[in-house]
């Protein structure tokens, strides 16, 4: 059994920097118009992808002691010279210093969301058929470009897509260190996942389905393909993220994972 404790948190918030690091790396080669950057801010980083960004945030402080007045100040400083809200996604076991900061400092809670962890060994990603319809695989390199828009169309469901999605899908497609799964339905492409590996762990991210896909297994379909890829590449755990409640956590937990700890988002405008 997964304990939660410092020891978890940790690793997983180490592995959250350096992923926002490898996007920062990774972005001005694939997006020339976006100025792209990474700080280290004490024990995390604060990103920034460009105005509008669903990931220009700070994550990892206080996971390695007492958070510093000045580190607050910082991340404040890089998102404002921006013309941006300050984000950071903290983690509920960093020290307790940074939550009192925060309280001095006019930070506001925003934001909720879970971290879910599986350890790996074949129980839940495998024995599973695909529904009928449905078939799952690894991007070809010529299909990496239709993952991208197909992400970033799934990513805003209904509506059509908006220039930060857009973005980011063009980000995640153009990664040769991100394994990009495609779902498709009677042969039409109907959802996307990203398999990302790093210290044994196999974080999935970038799950979407198209609205008129859903409801037909495609997601979990892209998870227990993504769980097997990983239990292949030597990972011992699984991590991904999820809102509270929503239907992602749910299909997570249809597979075996399991809610480690709970993210806050806090906001200064």
């Amino acid at each position: 059994m997964i304990h939660a404790d410092l020891h978890l948190a940790r690793r997983l918030e180490d592995l959250v920097c350096a992923e926002f690091r490898r996007l920062a790396e990774s972005a001005p080669g694939l997006l020339p118009d976006v100025s792209a950057e990474c700080i280290d801010v004490g024990s995390g980083v604060a990103l920034w992808l460009g105005a509008g960004s669903p990931v220009n945030l700070a994550v990892g402080l206080g996971m390695a002691g007492p958070a510093e007045e000045a580190e607050l100040e910082a991340v404040e400083a890089f998102y404002h010279d921006r013309g941006a809200e300050a984000v950071i996604s903290m983690c509920p076991l960093a020290d307790p210093s940074l939550l009192q900061s925060l309280g001095r400092r006019g930070w506001r809670a925003s934001e909720f969301e879970h971290v879910l962890v599986l350890e790996l060994g074949g129980r839940a990603s495998a024995g599973h058929p695909l529904p009928t319809g449905v078939d799952v695989r690894v991007c070809t390199p010529e299909e990496r470009e239709l993952w991208g828009r197909l992400a970033a169309r799934g990513f805003t469901g209904e509506e059509p897509p908006d220039r930060r999605h857009e973005e980011f899908g063009a980000i995640m497609s153009g990664r040769q260190d991100a394994v990009l799964v495609l779902g498709w339905v009677d042969g039409v492409p109907a959802g996307t996942g990203v398999l990302t590996i790093d210290g044994g762990v196999g974080w999935l991210s970038g799950d979407t389905t198209l609205p008129q896909y859903r409801r037909r297994g495609v997601q979990q379909a892209i998870q227990r393909h993504r769980l097997l890829l990983a239990e292949a590449a030597g990972c011992d755990l699984a991590v991904t993220e999820a809102a509270p409640g929503g239907v992602s956590q749910r299909n997570m937990e249809r597979v075996g994972f399991r809610i480690a700890y709970t993210h806050v988002e806090f906001v200064k405008d």
